[in-house]
């Protein structure tokens, strides 16, 4: 079964809807408002350079030199997607990295979202950590766009069913004896979900507190992203 991965650019100003972006540009084959020309020789020539060690049939199809993958470009005046069958998924991330030197994010058709922007909700007491939550998820997700929402949890569940963007969504659960820290992220049709732990009788001081319940949150920032990651095409 093969994976597509389809690559655009935005022109200042416009803020288009990427399915519909997709199912017009690169199924339709039409051109799109609001999108920019693409330099389509100088990406070809990245692609056999990023790829020099797989075989090259033409400019448009490539083999791995073990037989164990395959990939086709296919060029628009706008729009440049890869067709790739039975490659590893390291393989196929070289195509986010590589594109990114176009100002071209990812956008996967098989998970719905387009890798260039991110929604961070801030739940209820999850708001105080804002400053270090934006600084960690920017380290580690340096080409995503951040906006950040400070909100309740019923402002959340309605928010997140209109944002159309990768979300992260950061939970500080107080209960009797266990204080959970969980962080959430949605990217499509995909989604990953990481809790981290301590009892709630470490928290009474409030100083000690804060530490506490900021290294519970960066650490479930890390292990959400690698989830993220490890699931997705985007690097």
């Amino acid at each position: 079964m093969g994976v597509d991965l389809n690559f655009w650019k935005v022109q200042d100003g416009f803020d288009l809807d990427s399915a519909a972006v997709y199912q017009t540009a690169c199924c339709d084959h039409e051109n799109v408002e609001g999108l920019e020309a693409l330099p389509i020789e100088e990406i070809l020539k990245e692609t056999a350079a990023v790829f020099q060690d797989w075989n090259a049939i033409d400019l448009w199809n490539y083999e791995k030199t073990d037989g164990q993958g395959s990939f086709q470009i296919t060029t628009m005046p706008q729009t440049v997607w890869f067709d790739c069958y039975a490659m590893e998924r390291a393989d196929m991330k070289r195509f986010s990295s590589m594109m990114s030197k176009f100002e071209c994010p990812l956008y996967d058709p098989q998970q719905g979202v387009r890798f260039d922007k991110m929604v961070i909700f801030l739940i209820d007491e999850a708001g105080e950590y804002q400053v270090q939550v934006e600084q960690e998820l920017s380290r580690l997700l340096p080409r995503l766009e951040v906006t950040t929402q400070m909100l309740t949890w019923e402002e959340y569940v309605q928010r997140s069913k209109e944002c159309r963007n990768i979300h992260y969504n950061a939970v500080i659960h107080r209960a009797k004896t266990v204080t959970k820290v969980t962080s959430f992220m949605q990217f499509g049709n995909a989604w990953a979900n990481r809790p981290c732990q301590c009892k709630t009788a470490q928290l009474a001081d409030e100083g000690e507190a804060r530490r506490i319940l900021e290294e519970l949150l960066l650490k479930s920032i890390g292990r959400v992203v690698d989830d993220f990651l490890e699931r997705s095409y985007y690097a």
